[in-house]
């Protein structure tokens, strides 16, 4: 990768995006490594948070690309099999609602507005969460409907099949690595013990979308 493709990547929004958020991880995975320096710890996991505030900020300028997006996604499902449609359509809705709850989260932890924020991370931790089951739902509607019309396609056809297959197939590893820490993050999570640091952010680097 040349200095003109990384140039290329940060240029564009989502490419700054996705490098901030291997930053951050990366920054609290490299976390263990410094346990006999706590100085050298409390710098990593201070540049971590400040990036991850960045992050947040950023996605205040969200919602009118979402409802771009969501608007497209709608006009394109026309015609899908229903299952999928229908969970095209519950995501949507879940991801619209998740950007205005971590929006007034945001808001009360600078004071913008009154009150306690951690009722409004909690929720969009659930939306999160919601967002991803949805996702890892459709993804698994549509191998099972390519693994039906498999046997009906051409030598091209199936090379081509083959290749949305395992598109379909690495977006639900990545949503279920992602899901892990969403479930990690809220208050009541289903096991006893949270992961721990370095754990926790290996799943985030090496299953998020690249």
């Amino acid at each position: 990768m040349g200095l003109g493709d990384v140039v290329s990547v940060l240029e564009t929004y989502r490419g700054r995006e996705k490098t901030l958020r291997t930053l951050q991880y990366g920054l609290l995975f490299l976390t263990p490594a410094a346990r006999d320096s706590p100085s050298t710890k409390a710098v990593l996991e201070a540049i971590s948070a400040q990036v991850g505030g960045v992050r947040v900020i950023l996605r205040l300028f969200d919602d009118l690309s979402m409802l771009q997006y969501s608007k497209e996604v709608l006009r394109q499902s026309k015609g899908k099999d229903w299952i999928v449609r229908w969970l095209e359509v519950a995501n949507i809705v879940v991801d619209q609602l998740f950007f205005p709850v971590e929006h007034l989260a945001w808001a009360r932890d600078v004071k913008i507005l009154r009150g306690s924020s951690s009722s409004l991370w909690h929720a969009s931790l659930l939306l999160w969460a919601a967002s991803l089951v949805l996702t890892i739902l459709r993804s698994l509607r549509k191998i099972s409907l390519m693994q039906q019309n498999n046997v009906r396609l051409a030598a091209e056809e199936k090379e081509r099949q083959e290749e949305k297959y395992e598109t379909e197939l690495l977006t639900i590893i990545m949503h279920a690595a992602d899901l892990l820490n969403a479930l990690n993050w809220l208050p009541n999570r289903p096991w006893s013990k949270p992961f721990p640091v370095w754990q926790l952010n290996w799943h985030v680097i090496n299953f998020s979308p690249g």
